[in-house]
């Protein structure tokens, strides 16, 4: 699904510029403006030490410019996402609108592809329904990967050819995703892997979102093989490792348990739809259902079969990837783990989890859970 985030690679304004040719000026033009240490959100920001970015730098790429830690709630990101914070903040829903949430690795590619079929496809007759996802449905908070270290080099020719044709006359350098979700034609289907926290916290009041959870054993499997094939991150240390990173919160957009917390207290809200990833693969078609009355569109059983097969697990990998020179991203030597859509099952963790992990894992999950009152399938 998310690698839509990973196509943040700052070039030149204009549409006939080579890449990168101005990616170090954006950039810098970008992090001049990041002094402040309190977000719009009221987060306060505290920069990740050189000693912690030496060592998780050790077996993963980073950024240029660092991460931050935005508390009190302890989510990580790239420092350049606190250019971009308080637009996104601030950003205006419109009641058309429908966000699509969820921590990465949760079903957001599937998501966004059903909700993108139902509101402007149910026919599969839509012209842009052969175009990446994140040019259907972009993601808000895209653009702080621009940063990353493993980006450099890797052409973003039609993501930027994307841009262009949904943002004419606009600049690049202001952000490429953000500035698409706003000039999308309603309704806007977008996406965030942000938590409620760092939204506006009317959102719910302006427009409808759909929260997809799934389970934090299958996010982390799902998690690593992303990270060790994305040049963005080229993760080479062990899944035991990267586990122990995900559950200490020192990967990015962790933690997981206050990101799934936010959503499911609000579950009940008449715009609020949270579902399971464990129940869409279970019955598509009951979801689809229910998605059918959520949304008000009152499409027709022959319509939601045909929503349901163009966004199935092998349609959609039939179809190819969600961006466009995939092959970019993904080195040779990577292709043997499986490219954006891996497998797209429930359980992969037991393929994965020594028992002792698994023993490890498994107190995290109870722990947290039962403070929320959530229960996994």
């Amino acid at each position: 699904h998310h690698l839509q985030y990973l196509i943040r690679r700052l070039s030149a304004s204009g549409p006939d510029a080579s890449v990168g040719v101005s990616f170090p000026r954006c950039r810098e033009a970008c992090m001049e403006q990041m002094s402040s240490t309190r977000l719009a959100s009221g987060h306060e920001v505290v920069h990740m030490s050189e000693e912690w970015l030496a060592r998780m730098g050790q077996d993963q790429t980073l950024y240029n410019n660092g991460m931050v830690r935005l508390l009190p709630d302890g989510w990580l990101y790239p420092t350049l996402f606190t250019e971009y914070a308080e637009r996104i903040y601030n950003f205006k829903f419109r009641s058309s609108d429908v966000v699509v949430m969820t921590m990465p690795k949760s079903g957001t590619t599937w998501m966004q592809e059903v909700v993108w079929t139902m509101l402007h496809n149910p026919d599969l007759n839509h012209p842009l329904a052969g175009e990446p996802i994140y040019h259907r449905s972009p993601e808000i908070d895209l653009d702080m990967i621009l940063d990353g270290k493993g980006l450099e080099g890797v052409s973003i020719d039609h993501f930027i050819k994307a841009f262009h044709e949904v943002c004419p006359g606009r600049k690049i350098e202001d952000g490429m995703a953000f500035q698409m979700c706003e000039l999308m034609p309603d309704p806007r289907v977008m996406k965030s892997h942000l938590p409620f926290a760092l939204l506006t916290p009317h959102i719910l009041e302006q427009t409808k979102v759909i929260y997809v959870a799934r389970s934090p054993k299958d996010v982390v499997v799902s998690y690593y093989y992303f990270f060790r094939v994305m040049k963005l991150f080229t993760y080479t240390g062990t899944f035991e490792s990267f586990v122990k990173h995900f559950m200490n919160n020192d990967l990015i957009y962790t933690p997981y348990w206050p990101h799934v917390k936010q959503a499911w207290q609000r579950r009940d809200h008449p715009n609020m739809y949270f579902v399971f990833y464990e129940e869409m693969k279970s019955d598509i078609m009951t979801q689809l259902r229910r998605l059918n009355d959520f949304l008000g569109l009152n499409l027709t059983q022959k319509q939601l079969d045909k929503v349901a097969h163009q966004s199935s697990f092998n349609s959609m990998k039939e179809r190819g990837e969600p961006i466009k020179d995939m092959e970019a991203f993904i080195p040779d030597k990577h292709k043997k783990f499986g490219g954006y859509f891996r497998k797209g099952i429930v359980g992969d963790w037991k393929n994965h989890f020594t028992p002792e992990l698994e023993q490890e894992m498994n107190q995290w999950i109870e722990k947290h859970a039962s403070e929320i009152g959530i229960t996994f399938k």
